[in-house]
């Protein structure tokens, strides 16, 4: 910690240095991109867009590629507006032009639906809107920018999504995120129009979240997140929505990054594959921090250093009538915490306990959109996705070599094929449609010992993927504008899993209605289901007899209805006021066959499975809640983002009682604020702020008693019948961030100081039987916590 605190001194002296030995020059750069229409993606030649505040006025005009370009754009933060007739207009504020990186866009414009009134309509410039026009409630688009700009979200979109309404976080050490309620299980990660398993370092079998997230954000673009009744082309989710898309790399100029931060030290790359083709591509690297201090014989305290790395890529492949995307994604981690190597500074192991964990991932697609003509188009996605994750446990005596008590290692393969169509028959009438092939293989290997020499099996199974099951999905939606005021959205999905043939057919429903010049009503409803982990249908029951039988094995979709309604008001230019109300009913929850407290709505609360044998789909739960968002976007030099979310979340198991959720924390209120002060023409500070209270995590209480007569050396005992009874004393977390980019003639950089939980408050996260002492201790979050980042492209 001194190590860091001297170091952020030194580096906040550096900055302001460098800074001041700059030359006063004015520098200039390009911005360009492709305008192209919402809903069938196809080119707008003639597409007006202005910079403006210019002096003199930059103007141009697209292309039949619909391809603009704007040279001489001043540095720092500038505002363009497209327009093209029958278009909605489209203005993207605040684009932070660097000195040493092209600004290349990607513009989608918005068609008009013609009426005998005059009807005025603000343009597609809001955060609140979702890019993807399906959504109607629930849904807001992100920018990268949020993600870097916010204050505790450490360039995560999992930590940035938590500033939003209904969104909450697990713990400080994971980006495992709660929507309304909801186990982090039910959410659905998309890149590209994959889904993909957890995209995180050091991530679980069955979980979405992880202490690091390998999503780079240098890599990514605006993109949309959906907390409930989603469009109808999202399928096996009940609880969230993250839709990424990847930017494309710059296909006329070759483009170097560079960073190193408390995330890891990264190199980036983007270019034309070849001069004049208009092919890119786009390409980040990164290595963890802590490993290469260790590697360079820094000590930081602690007998468990994070290993990672992580890859993200992009190329690009246009054609006549189309293009041709390769994309991809791939990391791997592990950390060692071995008791049995304690001392005194160490801060993680637990006592009687070696742990050595760690999991990887590897994702590409291939991915093809053919235009038919000016009004249809087609998506083909073809790929593969392999993840693995291990973790060894060894418990001991004190004085004794450590013998292995469990050991999980679970592999999971899925090879899918998508097709996408998309047609716009009129103004007033688009459609989408599709379906998924899934096919699956795993190789699931879990076992404990309950003593030392008695090994068991709770999961023994593989299959390759050329013979494992499918998982088939399919849908289609419309949308029908009345008018710009008034449109309708109705879809329809299914699943149907091979397994045991398990079907779900779900109907989805969203209208908009915008009441007045800056105000609307929104509503949604959806049906919504969720297949089983692998490692769920997997689970292995060995009887007395020494029978095993697979018993979770014709278990169904975990089912769920989620009603939303909303009204949206912009108060003023750039203040936005959004209020949501929602209820959701869960049934066919997985429970445990025999009367008890367990649910899979509880997954994703502690480490481990998180899943047993002998479950039935008898379960029920529900969430209600609403939401406030008061938000002014950046204007001036300056945003606020304020949230409140009062919500309950209660399930039922096998038992019959009614409980409350792991998640239920009954209410969330974030703040945030950010300020942008130029000191130079090419220098700016900026300052970021971020408060958030929230209600205690729920726990269930320890069984004393039984924890002193367990015989092993760290089983805590609960007690079941009080599961989730008890909660901590509410969540309070205050970080600030402090940044100074500036641009020179041919590089741009950018220095960030972080202080997390800079009131050093204390909040507990777990509580823990401690045998040598004899007593229940409680676990705490971080405390205070400092953390640099440098940036710099050339």
């Amino acid at each position: 910690m001194r190590i860091l605190k001297i170091l952020s001194v030194l580096f906040l002296l550096h900055a302001l240095k460098y800074s001041y030995a700059q030359e006063d020059k004015h520098y200039e750069q390009v911005v360009r991109g492709v305008v192209v229409d919402k809903q069938t993606q196809m080119p707008l030649p003639g597409a007006h867009v202005v910079l403006t505040g210019s002096d003199p006025l930059a103007a141009t005009a697209t292309n039949p590629e619909g391809e603009f370009r704007l040279t001489n754009v001043p540095l720092g933060r500038r505002r363009l507006v497209v327009s093209s007739i029958g278009y909605h207009n489209r203005q993207i504020n605040n684009l932070i032009i660097h000195s040493a990186r092209e600004t290349v866009l990607f513009i989608e414009l918005e068609e008009k639906v013609e009426t005998t009134q005059e009807v005025v309509v603000i343009g597609n410039y809001r955060k609140d809107q979702a890019m993807n026009k399906m959504a109607s409630v629930s849904a807001r688009a992100f920018t990268v920018e949020e993600a870097a700009r916010y204050a505790g979200s450490r360039e995560d979109v999992a930590r940035m999504a938590m500033n939003f309404a209904g969104v909450s976080g697990a713990n400080d050490q994971r980006n495992d995120i709660i929507i309304r309620g909801n186990t982090p299980g039910g959410i659905l990660w998309q890149l590209e129009d994959v889904d993909i398993p957890n995209p995180n370092h050091f991530a679980a079998s069955g979980t979405t979240g992880g202490p690091v997230g390998m999503l780079n954000n240098n890599t990514l673009r605006n993109s949309d997140f959906f907390s409930g009744a989603f469009p109808a082309e999202y399928t096996n989710v009940f609880s969230g929505v993250f839709d990424l898309k990847m930017r494309d790399g710059n296909n006329e100029k070759y483009e170097l990054l560079g960073q190193a931060g408390f995330n890891g030290f990264e190199l980036g790359a983007e270019g034309p594959l070849k001069k004049g083709s208009r092919s890119s591509f786009l390409v980040n690297y990164r290595y963890s921090t802590l490993k290469v201090f260790e590697l360079l014989g820094i000590n930081f305290g602690t007998s468990g250093v994070p290993y990672y790395q992580d890859l993200n890529f992009k190329v690009n492949v246009p054609f006549k009538k189309g293009k041709l995307t390769w994309f991809g994604l791939a990391g791997k981690s592990s950390i060692s915490m071995l008791d049995s190597e304690d001392n005194e500074t160490d801060m993680y192991t637990e006592e009687g306990m070696d742990l050595k964990t760690g999991s990887s991932l590897f994702v590409s697609g291939l991915k093809y959109a053919w235009f038919h003509n000016e009004k249809t188009y087609s998506r083909f996605v073809l790929s593969y996705i392999g993840q693995n994750g291990f973790t060894d446990l060894d418990q001991f005596d004190p004085g004794e070599e450590p013998e292995p008590f469990y050991r999980e290692d679970n592999t999971e393969t899925r090879l899918t094929f998508k097709y996408i169509l998309n047609t716009k028959f009129s103004r007033q009438l688009s459609a989408r449609s599709g379906f998924t092939v899934n096919r699956f293989g795993y190789n699931l290997n879990v076992k404990t010992w309950e003593e030392y020499d008695d090994k068991s099996y709770k999961l023994d199974n593989r299959k390759p993927v050329t013979e494992g099951p499918n998982l088939y999905s399919g849908y289609s939606q419309l949308i029908y504008k009345f008018s710009d005021r008034f449109e309708i959205k109705p879809g329809l999905s299914f699943l149907w899993f091979g397994l045991n043939d398990k079907i779900s057919v779900e109907p989805r429903l969203g209208i908009n209605w915008k009441t007045g010049y800056r105000t609307s009503l929104n509503f949604g409803y959806g049906k919504h289901s969720k297949a089983q982990t692998m490692a769920t249908y997997f689970m292995e029951t060995i009887y007395n007899d020494g029978s095993v039988e697979l018993t979770n094995s014709n278990l169904g979709f975990t089912g769920a209805h989620h009603w939303v309604l909303g009204f949206d008001a912009l108060l003023f230019d750039h203040l936005r006021l959004k209020t949501e109300t929602y209820y959701q009913y869960l049934y066919d929850v997985p429970v445990e066959a025999l009367p008890s407290s367990y649910s899979v709505l509880n997954a994703g609360s502690s480490w481990g499975l998180n899943t047993r044998d002998l479950l039935i789909n008898e379960g029920e739960g529900r969430n209600y809640g609403v939401e406030f968002t008061l938000e002014k976007f950046y204007h001036n030099d300056y945003y606020f983002l304020t949230t409140l979310s009062l919500f309950d979340s209660k399930y039922t198991g096998s038992d019959g009682k009614e409980r409350n959720t792991a998640f239920n924390g009954n209410f969330v209120a974030n703040a945030l604020v950010g300020k942008e002060i130029r000191v130079k023409e090419n220098a700016a500070l900026v300052f970021d702020a971020k408060v958030v209270w929230a209600g205690g995590k729920r726990y269930t209480p320890i069984d004393l008693e039984a924890s002193r007569n367990d015989e092993g050396n760290f089983n805590t005992v609960y007690k079941d019948e009080l599961a989730y009874s008890k909660q901590f004393p509410d969540y309070f977390k205050a970080d600030i961030k402090i940044g100074f980019r500036l641009n020179g003639k041919k590089v741009s950089q950018l220095w960030e100081f972080y202080i997390e939980n800079i009131t050093h408050h204390k909040n507990p996260i777990n509580q823990l039987y401690s045998k040598s002492k004899d007593q229940i201790e409680t676990v705490y979050q971080l405390g205070f916590f400092p953390m640099l980042n440098y940036r710099i492209y050339f």
